[in-house]
């Protein structure tokens, strides 16, 4: 059994390539496997619509051109670009009026004229622990930034508006990406599909669809800080239900997903996808699903994910408010620690974010926000059986870097009993009965689609498998992420 903890997300940052006839040619943790453990993410930063507020609605976004002065970072040509980001995912869709290129040559109008938006994708990110602890634990890396750990990914994020073709308001959205790290627990080397899906709503926005190969870890939940990829991942082991089989990149899934929103902020929301393998997210994307295509997996079956939420854009009048509450269900067969048979899975969710301060009514989001996390799987099946978080962030610092944010995360993850025996049955070192992990980090943006994210995260217990002195971890991270 070889399990790595020292959680925290895998490079959560996409690239797409669409699809089009007639328009164009243009990665669940499981017992065995080894996860990504430290609690700042490869990060996408924010929209830039958040300076002014969030993001019009699904059916109101429009490729249709506004009046424009012209220019490669024209406002009125951003806004149009940004209004074409791709509608699943929300806020946390990269922002395609903020790239470093703008509309240089006028090859951004001249695409989205015929309904294309996109942007070219480019990540770098440098992990190392830099307290004195072993560089290996029995001739082998464990947990990230045990040694220098490093990535890099290189895609396509691109959408395609179908109401050229008489669809208004349906969308069709590709990512993928080719990437290479010098650890396979951190992100896969070679090239792969992260989303080739369709969206549309209905009933004037009411109903909302998405079909095709999923991010269900971007569609439900949401663990990032604030809503954006900017700031990372909640914390170690907030992938709890990804644990339980849930779609994570670059873990993509076929799924279906319905939202019904009952006014402007309740919602609900239900998924039905494939499963992702139960020998874990590792095993999914580096052997079994190489290409993000794959419909069907040894021993994956159903999940159906359902999820009841209140979220309340920042104005100002009004303050940013965002609960959700879920669960989901697992058909597949996972091995059970008890009977070594193999048994379903499950996971609840309870997460809720509060903003407590807005210095500036005219920057509606700025100000200070606060939020906690509670997550429960079965310990006869996970590794990770309860995780709870408490973060602080602080969304625009300063006035004159409105898309900055800076954020500390306080985790505490309780290990499987079950687990634990099974390992010591097995005559290894007895595993932890829990971990720590605090994150303070700092998104900056340097330039138009250029963000630099550096960061410290310190991990009590960074692996459940135990070696001699394996010790604490001191995660240091830094990351460049440019959008073209």
């Amino acid at each position: 059994m070889h399990l790595i903890t020292n959680t925290g997300l895998i490079v959560k940052f996409g690239a797409a390539v669409i699809l089009l006839a007639s328009a164009l040619s243009v990665p669940a943790l499981a017992q065995t496997t080894p996860t990504d453990t430290s609690s700042i993410d490869d990060a996408i930063p924010p929209n830039v619509t958040q300076s002014s507020g969030p993001p019009a609605d699904a059916t109101q976004l429009s490729s249709k051109p506004p009046q424009s002065s012209g220019g490669w970072y024209d406002p009125a040509k951003s806004k149009r670009f940004s209004a074409m980001n791709a509608k699943n995912a929300g806020r946390l869709s990269p922002d395609f009026g903020d790239g470093l290129l703008g509309d240089a040559g006028g090859v951004r109008s001249d695409l989205a004229d015929v309904g294309i938006a996109g942007v070219i994708t480019l990540s770098s990110t440098w992990r190392q622990n830099v307290l004195n602890a072993p560089r290996q634990s029995d001739g082998r890396q464990i947990y990230i930034g045990q040694r220098d750990t490093h990535s890099q990914q290189y895609g396509l994020y691109a959408t395609y508006d179908l109401g050229h073709i008489g669809l208004e308001g349906a969308q069709i959205i590709s990512q993928s990406l080719c990437a290479a790290s010098s650890y396979a627990s951190l992100y896969p080397k070679g090239c792969r599909v992260l989303d080739l899906s369709f969206y549309d709503s209905f009933l004037n926005g009411r109903l909302e669809l998405s079909a095709g190969f999923l991010e269900n870890d971007i569609e439900f939940v949401d663990v990032y800080v604030g809503g954006s990829f900017q700031t990372g991942s909640f914390g170690p082991a907030a992938i709890l239900p990804v644990q339980a089989g849930l779609g994570q990149q670059p873990g993509t899934v076929p799924g279906l997903n319905i939202t019904y929103n009952f006014d402007k902020n309740w919602y609900n929301k239900v998924g039905v996808q494939r499963s992702l393998s139960p020998q874990g997210l590792v095993a999914d994307f580096n052997e079994l699903n190489k290409s993000g295509l794959r419909f069907n997996e040894p021993s994956a079956h159903t999940l159906v994910i359902d999820q009841l939420g209140f979220k309340r854009r920042p104005s100002e009048d009004a303050l940013s408010t965002d609960v959700r509450v879920g669960g989901l269900y697992n058909w597949s067969e996972y091995t059970n620690f008890d009977t070594g048979r193999t048994s379903h899975n499950h996971d609840v969710f309870l997460l809720a974010d509060q903003q407590l301060s807005q210095p500036n009514s005219q920057i509606p989001y700025r100000g200070w926000y606060a939020g906690f996390t509670f997550m429960d799987n079965p310990a006869e099946v996970d590794v990770f059986r309860r995780y709870y978080e408490a973060r602080f962030y602080l969304e625009a610092p300063f006035e004159s870097h409105p898309f900055d944010a800076f954020s500390i995360v306080l985790t505490h993850t309780l290990f499987s009993e079950d687990a634990r025996r099974v390992l010591i049955a097995q005559g290894a070192l007895p595993p932890p009965k829990d971990a720590f992990a605090a994150t303070i980090s700092y998104a900056y943006k340097l330039a138009p689609g250029t963000y630099i994210h550096p960061g410290f995260t310190y991990t009590d217990h960074p692996s459940f498998v135990m070696y001699p002195g394996i010790g604490h971890d001191l995660n240091f991270l830094m990351q460049l992420v440019v959008f073209l």
